[in-house]
């Protein structure tokens, strides 16, 4: 059996907690690794899996371990730990080793391989597939660490999806999965168009309820716990639009968010995990990216849209390029909601085609399975 550590510091709270869970579940379930997740912040973890206490740790969370970080200085980096690198160390989203740990992984290249990786984040930029693969020497020790790229293409390391996910997003669940499902949200299964929101409080709120208010046709807002869908329900209070429906959802394990996507017919959603899962649930989406310096987040917005609007008619593509270009960047577009509904069908074609891309791609465990073999055979 191999064994594997995997280091995250919690940058982007659900986002970086769940891609790490997800992947450390796959290493562990479908190529049955003894997986260590050590994370700096089980609290925001197990707020998403409820048993990774925060508390008691470390702790067994289904097939994987996970420990809380300690910092340098201490006698070890996490708790418990005897000293000894394991075969595959995966470093997430340019966090630093501890230097304890380091020196374990130079002190075990010196009798046998190691394959060590750096996780880096999901993108549709072209440094994904000219940076995956490749090697860089650790300043001080030697040792080559792997760069890891996630994309949309072959030359990547692929997407952070399950097996078996088709199974989950069958749309034979659907009407069962969204009758149980809106009975606990109090939301009505009946509803024609239910949208799901889950964004940052940096969206155009107010200005996204007047869109809602502005087109006749009913919607009913499932809204995710947050800041961003609090001051939603005050605007739509105080516009008195009757044709929309505010249904506030509580917070949902990760092995249950995939069935909410599956219940409802679009969604407006945040970060990199849950948009990733919106688009593998085959529904239209409307993505909000975390607003970071010089406009890197259009950048990134910019490079996914050349992909993902492909499949899309030029008029449901100009629809959907004006709703990104609303809620990320702020610019009004009049109508850009109608807009947008109006092009419903077209979207959802496209949405469909977009599903089946992300499904012929391989899949993240996939290959860091093959890469590590190949690496721990020299």
């Amino acid at each position: 059996m191999r064994t594997c550590d995997m280091f995250c510091r919690v940058i982007d709270n659900y986002g970086d907690a769940g891609v790490s869970w997800r992947l450390a579940q796959m290493l562990a379930k479908e190529y049955d690794w003894a997986v260590r997740l050590i994370i700096d912040d089980a609290a925001v973890l197990s707020a998403i899996v409820p048993t990774a206490k925060a508390e008691v740790a470390p702790v067994k969370a289904g097939s994987v371990t996970v420990c809380d970080w300690i910092e340098d200085g201490s006698d070890v980096p996490f708790r418990p730990w005897d000293g000894q690198a394991a075969d595959v160390v995966i470093e997430l989203f340019s966090c630093r080793l501890p230097d304890a740990y380091e020196a374990a992984i130079a002190r075990r290249f010196e009798t046998s391989p190691c394959a060590v990786f750096a996780l880096d984040y999901l993108t549709a930029e072209k440094y994904a597939e000219e940076g995956n693969g490749l090697p860089s020497p650790h300043p001080r020790y030697g040792y080559d660490k792997t760069f890891l790229f996630p994309g949309f293409s072959e030359k990547t390391c692929g997407i952070n999806r399950e097996r078996n996910l088709q199974q989950i997003f069958n749309p034979a669940r659907k009407e069962s999965v969204r009758k149980r499902l809106f009975a606990e949200f109090g939301a009505d299964p009946e509803h024609p168009f239910t949208l799901y929101f889950f964004t940052y409080p940096e969206m155009p709120v107010e200005g996204f309820a007047q869109c809602l208010a502005q087109d006749p046709r009913p919607v009913q807002v499932l809204a995710a716990p947050g800041a961003a869908s609090a001051r939603l329900k005050r605007a739509l209070e105080s516009l008195e639009a009757p044709h929309i429906c505010f249904v506030q959802a509580s917070m949902v394990a990760q092995d249950v968010f995939d069935d909410v996507l599956l219940s409802c017919d679009a969604a407006l959603i945040r970060g990199e995990d849950s948009v990733l899962r919106a688009q593998l649930a085959g529904i239209p989406m409307i993505w909000t990216l975390y607003p970071q310096q010089e406009d890197t987040h259009l950048t990134k917005l910019a490079a996914f849209a050349s992909l993902y609007t492909q499949a899309l008619p030029q008029t449901a593509r100009q629809a959907w390029l004006e709703i990104e270009d609303y809620v990320n960047n702020g610019p009004v577009h009049e109508h850009v909601w109608k807009n947008w509904r109006d092009r419903i069908e077209e979207l959802q074609a496209g949405a469909t085609v977009w599903q089946k891309t992300l499904f012929s791609l391989p899949t993240l465990a996939e290959s860091i399975s093959k890469l590590a073999e190949k690496k721990l055979k020299f």
